[in-house]
């Protein structure tokens, strides 16, 4: 059994680079929320010498600011596309586990390599087809092993196809004693310096740890890290299943603000938007908890922080209720005088929405509640993310993030509906037939 890896390449980059071929050939940058760092970067960008994570005002120390394009993330946007990029993954081939918003293992049964070679890159090619992103795929004995393959079917120029296979042990060997230890799956940056302070600078020298020893000295995950290096499968690769204990939705304010309206405003939008990932996961909660914080930095201001949590009568997913629970948190620890900067609302405790225990004195009708949400999601589902919301979530003033450098290309949906010939955009995972636009 072979465990393949399809990543897409500069995914962020490449989404935009869909609406507004423009961008192809030319150095860009996505930024993070408020434009604050670099978060995703075409080739050319790396080519001038942009780190990632780079703040937005010292791009300028690095190159030419003029060079490079900037644009504020559009991460509905992104996750759409991801969407469509995992259903066509999904269409041609089995046991897919979406690992991030631009990768996903899956498995491929090893009886002849290259058949799958020639099935998956014409998956490489689909999804450059219908969605238009540019994909990797790389294939090895383990997942540790297949995101180094697939490093080097994004970077190896001489692979034509997007797709590579590390399968053959001298090629691993190989492989391994060109990779820096800092570079394999799972360790991180002081791992890689304490690897590092003991003379192990290769994921070969790695691979080479008695796993015994390495695990009474570091840990069971990196003693996992080292058996896959060698090969070994510790892991299994399962369609993926929803585990959250705790879902928030957060957000850092394009500026401090002191109006208790527009912090109810931004509540009740995190709150509506927890209650909808509850419905899409077919669960519910049984706690909502409201927090806000000012800004740290500002000297010249005093700082506050705070928080509440709110347990809920019966658990739900109801979008009314857990708003009307998340205001009543902001309620305790909202305080006049304070600028405050970011605030979030989570919900906790959850569980499977089929089985629950129902309060004996709730006397809600919480089947024409269910109804009502279900209602709203089918016409979000159909006619796009937010057609329908609550009146709160129309106003996004003040709290809104800054996004100075938002793309001005078509919008997406009129750019869905002009290229499927329908008034209506697509659904999600509904691939997009004709040729392939954008792209690296």
């Amino acid at each position: 059994m072979f465990y393949g890896l399809i990543d897409c390449n500069n995914f962020f980059v490449s989404c935009e680079r869909v609406f507004n071929p423009s961008l192809n050939g030319r150095a860009v940058v996505v930024l993070s929320n408020n434009d604050g760092c670099v978060i995703a970067r075409s080739n050319e960008a790396k080519a001038l010498g942009i780190p990632m994570g780079c703040p937005a005002f010292q791009i300028g120390e690095h190159t030419d600011p003029r060079q490079v394009v900037q644009l504020s993330a559009r991460h509905v946007l992104y996750c759409d596309l991801s969407h469509r990029v995992m259903a066509i993954v999904g269409s041609m081939v089995e046991a897919v586990e979406v690992y991030s918003v631009d990768e996903a293992f899956f498995a491929m049964p090893s009886n002849d390599v290259e058949e799958c070679h020639r099935a998956m890159a014409e998956l490489v090619r689909m999804v450059y087809k219908h969605v238009g992103i540019p994909v990797s795929i790389g294939f090895a004995p383990s997942r540790t092993l297949a995101k180094i393959a697939s490093h080097i079917a994004k970077k190896d120029r001489r692979i034509t196809d997007g797709v590579y296979w590390l399968v053959r042990p001298e090629a691993i060997d190989i492989i391994l004693r060109r990779t820096p230890v800092g570079d394999v799956w799972g360790v991180g940056r002081r791992l890689a310096e304490a690897f590092t302070s003991r003379g192990i600078v290769t994921a070969a020298q790695l691979a080479a740890l008695p796993p015994d020893a390495v695990r009474a000295q570091f840990s069971v995950v990196v003693e996992r890290t080292v058996r896959e290096l060698r090969g070994e499968d510790c892991h299994t690769v399962n369609p993926v299943t929803i585990a959250h204990k705790s879902i928030m939705n957060s957000r850092t304010f394009g500026h401090t603000i002191t109006s208790r309206q527009s912090i109810e405003d931004a509540v009740v939008t995190f709150a509506e938007h927890c209650a909808r990932q509850l419905r899409k996961e077919g669960s519910v909660a049984q706690k909502v908890g409201v927090w806000v914080r000012g800004d740290r930095f500002r000297q010249d201001l005093p700082f506050y922080a705070n928080s509440c949590q709110l347990t809920l009568p019966t658990p739900t997913a109801n979008s009314i209720t857990i708003v009307r629970h998340a205001l009543q948190a902001l309620a305790n620890v909202f305080r006049d005088g304070f600028h405050y900067r970011k605030a979030g609302v989570m919900v906790s405790d959850i569980v499977p929405a089929e089985g629950i225990q129902l309060n004996l004195f709730d006397t809600h009708d919480h089947s024409k509640e269910h109804r009502l949400m279900r209602a709203i999601d089918s016409i979000n589902h159909q006619y796009g993310s937010s057609q329908v919301k609550l009146a709160p979530e129309l106003t996004r003033g003040e709290w809104a993030p800054q996004q100075s450098h938002l793309a001005t290309s078509t919008s997406p949906l009129r750019f869905y509906s002009a290229m499927s010939g329908s008034q209506r955009p697509l659904s999600k995972g509904q691939p997009r037939q004709g040729g392939a636009i954008g792209g690296e």
